[in-house]
């Protein structure tokens, strides 16, 4: 996992749209069972904003504007099915967004404004991490283990995370989109 750096009086923040049982636990085994040390301390996510170092004062400010942001939207479905892989850019096998691509982008670019203006190292790709910085057998056998995974579910809004310097991650604050 990439985490910036962070200066004096700055936190990593991220916001992801959580994966509800029973399949989070499912795919944080899979991952650890691939070799993946991050699968114990990142649970299975699709990522709105990796992490990013933002000055510990503007927590306030940003929580405001995450709010706005989920009252702007409404919930969508989010189907993931089928594997594929950053390599050789990044050494990361994932799931595929099949369904809710659209809407997770307009999410994130919505996200990554005001307080939380910044460049992305790489372009937004909605997707969930199988496994990551492991050697390519892993990478392969992730590929082939979840081939055949499919989950659906209503995203009813996203989270918050804080990331600690180990890289654990825990959960800062819940946004739920407008319901009509």
């Amino acid at each position: 996992m990439f985490l910036p750096p962070r200066l004096d009086g700055q936190e990593w923040m991220g916001a992801v749209i959580a994966i509800p049982e029973p399949w989070v636990s499912e795919l944080t085994e899979l991952r650890l069972g691939l070799g993946d040390v991050n699968g114990s301390r990142v649970p299975a996510h699709i990522t709105v904003m990796p992490p990013i170092a933002v000055p510990v004062e503007d927590r306030t400010r940003i929580i405001r504007h995450l709010r706005s942001v989920a009252q702007r939207r409404q919930p969508f479905r989010i189907t993931i099915k089928g594997t594929d892989t950053f390599r050789p850019l990044s050494q990361v096998a994932f799931l595929t967004v099949t369904q809710g691509m659209d809407e997770c982008r307009s999410l994130a670019d919505d996200v990554r404004t005001g307080p939380l203006d910044y460049t992305l190292r790489f372009p937004y790709h909605p997707h969930v991490t199988l496994a990551q910085d492991v050697d390519d057998p892993a990478i392969d056998l992730a590929l082939d283990v979840a081939a055949d995974f499919e989950a659906s579910w209503m995203v009813p809004g996203f989270r918050l995370d804080r990331v600690d310097p180990t890289g654990m991650y825990s959960s800062l604050a819940l946004f739920d989109f407008e319901t009509k």
